[in-house]
């Protein structure tokens, strides 16, 4: 049986994880959340422990991970674990890194040869105010005070930020950017806004575009445990106990100050107007 990868790419904190948990609730669905960013922050010995403990908990067929020295050869062996278990779809979730803002996790190259080959690229936006915002709670709460430093020593390659402002400056930068790689591939776009405010059109859009079969219980993500569903991404998601789809989230850029909306509107330009995103206050 073959296997059809589909990537689910957007900005931080723009509702890839939350994609990613929906269309795992579907069938023969395996659904990764930034396999490749896994890849690129830990040492084989502790990618090969991942990927047993994964298929340990979901009762998978056991595949170990062989050594690999390309990206290549990565998704090769992502598409080998699928098919080994009956799995007719690959779901990938992955953030965008362009390599000008972020160097050691830049995926731009990754991303950009899988669209050339015409794998299935679901990108996901949100307001640039609301994905700033979010980034900004989240990122201070990883990546400062002692927290922070026990992941640096970890992982020194990550950013530094030193403010909020700095980290709403990138997060501005990249949101432009993935706007313009989208758009310029001519990618399907859904809303977070909409995903959350009419989960269930907005999740019959996107099986029909990527060919998984909508399956209601999908949207019932809080009340079963999807088959196979693991990575890094939104704690909120991973790691919290679930919720139903709620647009509770929309609105949150309100907490940031006026500089920094300026900030991000002088940075991202008509790109937000383009996706019906208002930058003069209004939602």
């Amino acid at each position: 049986m073959d296997v059809k990868p589909i990537f689910i790419v957007g900005p931080p904190r723009t509702g890839t994880t939350l994609l990613g948990r929906l269309l795992a609730g579907g069938d023969h669905v395996l659904s990764l959340s930034e396999p490749f960013h896994l890849n690129d922050l830990l040492p084989h010995w502790l990618l090969r422990r991942f990927y047993h403990d994964l298929q340990r908990k979901s009762r998978l067929q056991r595949m170990p991970l062989p050594p690999m020295q390309s990206s290549e050869e990565y998704f090769q062996f992502l598409q080998q674990m699928a098919r080994a278990n009956d799995m007719r779809f690959l779901v990938m979730k992955e953030v965008f890194h362009e390599l000008e803002i972020n160097p050691p996790f830049a995926n731009f190259g990754l991303l950009d040869g899988m669209a050339a080959r015409g794998v299935p690229i679901l990108a996901i936006v949100r307001h640039p105010w609301d994905a700033a915002a979010s980034t900004v709670r989240l990122l201070r709460r990883l990546f400062f005070g002692i927290v922070g430093n026990a992941v640096r020593f970890c992982w020194p390659t990550i950013p530094r930020w030193t403010c909020s402002d700095e980290i709403v400056r990138w997060s501005a930068k990249n949101w432009s950017h993935f706007v313009d790689w989208t758009r310029d591939r001519r990618l399907f776009v859904v809303r977070y806004e909409d995903l959350v405010r009419s989960p269930a059109d907005s999740l019959s859009r996107i099986c029909e575009y990527t060919g998984v079969p909508f399956d209601p219980r999908m949207l019932e993500h809080h009340r079963h445990r999807a088959k196979v569903f693991g990575g890094i991404g939104a704690p909120e998601v991973l790691f919290r106990r679930a919720k139903p789809v709620n647009a509770r989230s929309v609105g949150k850029g309100r907490s940031l100050t006026r500089e920094q909306r300026e900030l991000i509107r002088e940075i991202c330009g008509d790109c937000p107007a383009d996706l019906q995103y208002d930058l003069n206050g209004c939602r």
